[in-house]
């Protein structure tokens, strides 16, 4: 457990009572100012918790046997938190790899989040920056992100384009980006794919 400031964890190796058991390997509880760096360590089956996190890195970690990040609300506060390049092994039980804990309140200042550029094999993939595309033929095209966005209904940026399959290409517009489902409409009925990047790390 830490409570100080300003600390920076490399190369540590957690490796004691594995969290599907009730553990944890490194719980940050300081709600305000946190200001940790984790990176390059090996959480062995072992989560990391941070309470209310203000400006705290994790990058370039291994996290084994469903163990991920946990980011506690108390007062729910996330302020300047990025969670980026880190690896995630785990046992196909659908546990994300960053979970939001709101058992006590849900977050409501959320500010400067970045989770990108992890990967994840057996766990749930969470990001806030995402790419997704589809294919399909007719006038509506709704890109539904909820499975791999951090957090509900909070899209900041969107960016999109089009490659029409055929001759023909139909104008076309955003109706709706609530729901964390963006939502596209064309003119005409067309065959065509559709590439769509959401964030939900724009500054507020």
């Amino acid at each position: 457990m830490v409570t100080g400031q300003a600390n920076i964890f490399s190369g540590v190796h957690c490796y004691n009572k594995a969290t599907g058991l009730g553990g944890t390997g490194i719980y940050l509880k300081l709600p305000g100012l946190t200001q940790k760096r984790i990176v390059n360590s090996y959480m062995d089956y072992t989560s990391i918790v941070a309470e209310d996190p203000v400006q705290l890195h994790i990058s370039s970690s291994f996290f084994l046997g469903d163990a991920n990040i946990v980011l506690k609300s108390m007062n729910g506060v996330l302020n300047g938190v990025t969670i980026v390049d880190n690896k995630f092994s785990g046992s196909n039980q659908g546990v994300e790899i960053v979970h939001l804990d709101k058992s006590n309140s849900p977050f409501h200042q959320i500010d400067q989040v970045i989770v990108d550029r992890n990967i994840a094999r057996g766990m749930s993939l969470k990001a806030t920056v995402v790419k997704m595309s589809m294919q399909g033929n007719g006038t509506l095209w709704i890109v539904d992100f909820n499975n791999v966005l951090l957090f509900p209904n909070l899209i900041k940026n969107v960016q999109y384009s089009l490659s029409s399959i055929g001759r023909s290409f139909p104008r076309h517009a955003i109706r709706n980006v609530s729901n964390n489902r963006v939502v596209i409409q064309t003119n005409k009925v067309v065959t065509m794919n559709v590439f769509v990047t959401v964030d939900q790390s724009m500054v507020n």
